[in-house]
């Protein structure tokens, strides 16, 4: 689900933030701050202090679990505009990240969940990649990003708020 306005309501509290050439953003993304050493590339990186998809969060030797955990130390918030990575020949951008507001994310796994339930980013345990679009319910206090908006049976998207690393003094969400 490329390029999908997932905003609902609420006031996104925006920053602009850039992303390095060659990078891709869509619509929706989850986004994180590069703002220490070894985050991405297996943990071969030094902080560029640029915005990334999510799916770039890849820690040295690190399983999905403590990828998840460490989002939620440099989680920004959710793409509002996107940025072709392909065309862009070494050029930077500056785009829109929400770090507050409710949005619609899908679900992986599809769960019942109750407003005021966590909820965390979800990814390939096999290749311990954090998908950009996709979020799951979570108990784990230590990895959450969000909380549930709303009560859902069986649900497969749901509404949720976001909780930035980065939110604006004084907001609840």
């Amino acid at each position: 689900m490329a390029n999908v306005q997932r905003w609902v309501s609420g006031n996104p509290n925006a920053l602009y933030v850039t992303v390095h050439s060659g990078i891709t953003v869509e619509l929706g993304d989850l986004m994180f701050l590069d703002n220490q050493d070894n985050l991405r590339n297996d943990g071969s990186s030094t902080a560029d202090n640029l915005a990334y998809p999510i799916e770039y969060l890849r820690t040295s030797g690190a399983s999905l679990e403590l990828n998840k955990h460490k989002l939620k130390e440099v989680f920004i918030g959710v793409a509002m505009d996107d940025k072709d990575g392909v065309g862009d020949s070494g050029n930077t951008k500056k785009v829109s990240i929400a770090t507050s507001g409710k949005f619609r994310f899908n679900l992986k796994p599809a769960k019942s969940v109750y407003a005021g339930n966590y909820f965390g980013a979800t990814g390939t345990s096999t290749a311990s990649d954090l998908y950009n679009q996709k979020i799951m319910k979570t108990s784990d206090t230590t990895s959450i990003i969000g909380v549930f908006a709303e009560y859902k049976v069986h649900a497969r998207e749901a509404e949720v708020y976001i909780i930035s690393a980065f939110k604006p003094p004084g907001s609840v969400y």
